[in-house]
């Protein structure tokens, strides 16, 4: 680490704050909301499985059906996700270390 030149380092913080952070905020919401999709996805059959045998609803073979389809669809969506998550956590790094290089100064 070198000196910190505090020009960047005020420049670097109202960046962050004013426009990436909400960037930031968007993305991790929609690989959150990502993530809920596909773990509902993956646990609907389950789900439809307990709710009959609780009695709560009648069994119907049409709801099997879709929710075997959505199972389908959600585990095709977990490598995606996986991906989309690696992907994000790497662009993040590379961010914090690109704010670290232009703070300090050799």
């Amino acid at each position: 680490m070198g000196r910190i030149n505090y020009f960047a380092l005020f420049g670097v913080i109202f960046f962050n704050l004013v426009l990436f952070s909400g960037v930031a905020i968007a993305l991790v919401a929609l690989l959150f909301s990502l993530w809920t999709v596909v773990v509902s996805f993956v646990l609907s059959p389950i789900i439809l499985v307990a709710v009959n045998q609780m009695g709560i609803q009648e069994f119907d073979i049409i709801q099997t059906i879709l929710s075997c389809i959505i199972l389908v669809i959600g585990i095709k969506l977990v490598p995606f996700a996986m991906k989309a998550t690696r992907y994000m956590g790497a662009f993040f790094t590379k961010y914090i270390e690109y704010n670290k290089k232009t703070i300090y100064s050799n």
